[in-house]
C-alpha cells in the first residue's frame, strides 16, 4: 500500500535515509526533528562503511550488504559526497577473511612483508566513504525533491503523532531514551580533522582495542583521524594529550599522518544499544523504530530503512 502519510522523527543519517526510502516507495513524508542535519551526531561521523566491533551476525550482514550496494551506486554521482576508497584493515589475530568480506569489492590479503610485526594479518578492500556535510545535504535535497517536507520541532511522544498521520517512524537515536528505552547509552567519540595531504591516501583501521578504535579516513575535503569510545563519559573537553595519542596511534598505521596539519578536534556521542532497534512498536502497531546503531549508522542506514519499509508494509525503494 502506498500513498500513506508518514512522519519520520530525526534528521540524522537514519532519519534522512528512512524518509527518502519511504518517499521513493510512494509515501507522503514529513520529517520532524529538533535538530537540523548539520547539528546531529551523524554530522560528526567519519562516515566510512565498516562493521566496527560487530560480532558475526546474519541480520547485520544483510543490512550492511544493502547499504554497501546503495552507497556504491551513489558514489557514481559526484554531488552525493560518497566516494569509494581503499581501506586497509589490520588484525591482531589471523582469523582469515573478515566475516563481512562478501560485501566489499576488491578484497585481498596484504602480503605479510607489508604488515607491521605487531599485526597478524591485514586486508585491503574498497569501501564507501561519505563527506558527511555533503551527503546529509544530498539526502535532504533528494527528500525535498521527492515532495517531502521538514518541520523543526521537538516531539514529546511519538505515539501522540498517530492521530495526525498513518505511520510514525522514530529515528531519534539517544533521544529515544526519553520515550522509555532504557537500553540506550552514550559512548563518547573524539575525532580529529586534518587538511588533505597527498602523502596520506586511502583509509586505515585497527579496531582491536574497544576503548581506542584507530582509524584514518581520507575524504574529499579532509582526513579524519580517530578515535575513542568512552562509555558513559559526557564531557566535551578534549586534552592535548588525547589529541597527541590519536595522532600517534594513527601514525603507526600510516607514518605520513604525523606531518598532517590538524584543523580541529570534535566530540560526538554515539547512541549505543545491545542491538539496533529496527522494529514495530509493541503497543502501537503504526509506530516503528530505527535507532541505536552505535557507530554503525552509515554502515546500516539503507538496510535498516528498507527493513522499516518491509515492517510497515509500504513496498520497496531503490536508489
Amino acid at each position: 500500500m502506498t500513498g500513506r502519510r508518514v512522519i519520520v522523527l530525526g534528521a540524522g543519517v537514519s532519519g534522512l535515509t528512512t524518509a527518502v526510502a519511504m518517499s521513493l516507495a510512494g509515501c507522503r513524508v514529513v520529517i520532524h526533528s529538533a535538530e537540523a542535519p548539520a547539528q546531529t551526531t551523524s554530522a560528526l561521523a567519519a562516515a566510512i562503511w565498516h562493521p566496527f566491533y560487530q560480532a558475526p551476525d546474519l541480520v547485520y550482514l544483510a543490512r550492511a550488504r544493502q547499504t554497501y550496494a546503495t552507497l556504491h551506486r551513489l558514489s557514481a554521482d559526484a554531488t552525493s559526497g560518497v566516494s569509494m576508497r581503499t581501506l586497509t584493515e589490520y588484525f591482531r589475530h589471523d582469523a582469515g577473511m573478515p566475516w563481512w568480506a562478501e560485501c566489499a569489492d576488491g578484497l585481498a590479503r596484504v602480503p605479510a612483508t607489508d604488515v607491521p610485526s605487531r599485526f597478524a594479518s591485514a586486508y585491503r578492500m574498497d569501501v564507501p566513504v561519505a563527506d558527511t556535510g555533503t551527503y546529509l545535504r544530498y539526502l535532504m535535497n533528494m527528500f525535498l525533491d521527492l515532495g517531502g517536507s521538514y518541520v523543526q520541532r521537538r516531539v514529546e511522544d511519538p505515539a501522540g503523532l498517530l492521530d495526525e498521520t498513518d505511520v510514525v517512524v522514530s529515528c531519534c537515536g539517544y533521544g529515544s531514551r526519553e520515550f522509555g528505552d532504557d537500553g540506550l547509552s552514550l559512548s563518547r567519540a573524539v575525532v580529529l580533522r586534518a587538511n588533505r595531504d597527498d602523502a596520506v591516501r586511502g583509509c586505515y583501521i585497527d579496531d582491536s582495542d574497544p576503548a581506542a578504535p584507530t582509524y584514518i579516513v581520507e575524504r574529499n575535503d579532509d582526513i579524519v583521524l580517530g578515535g575513542t569510545a568512552d562509555p558513559g563519559l559526557t564531557s566535551t573537553m578534549i586534552g592535548e594529550q588525547q589529541i597527541a595519542d590519536i595522532v600517534h596511534r594513527c601514525a603507526r598505521l600510516c607514518e605520513a599522518v604525523a606531518a598532517l596539519q590538524i584543523v580541529d578536534a570534535r566530540v560526538g556521542f554515539r547512541p549505543v544499544r545491545r542491538a539496533p532497534r529496527v522494529a514495530q512498536d509493541e503497543r502501537h502497531s503504526r509506530l516503528f523504530h530505527n535507532y541505536g546503531h552505535g557507530g554503525g549508522g552509515f554502515t546500516l542506514s539503507w538496510g535498516c530503512a528498507n527493513e522499516v519499509l518491509r515492517l510497515a508494509g509500504v513496498g520497496t525503494a531503490r536508489v
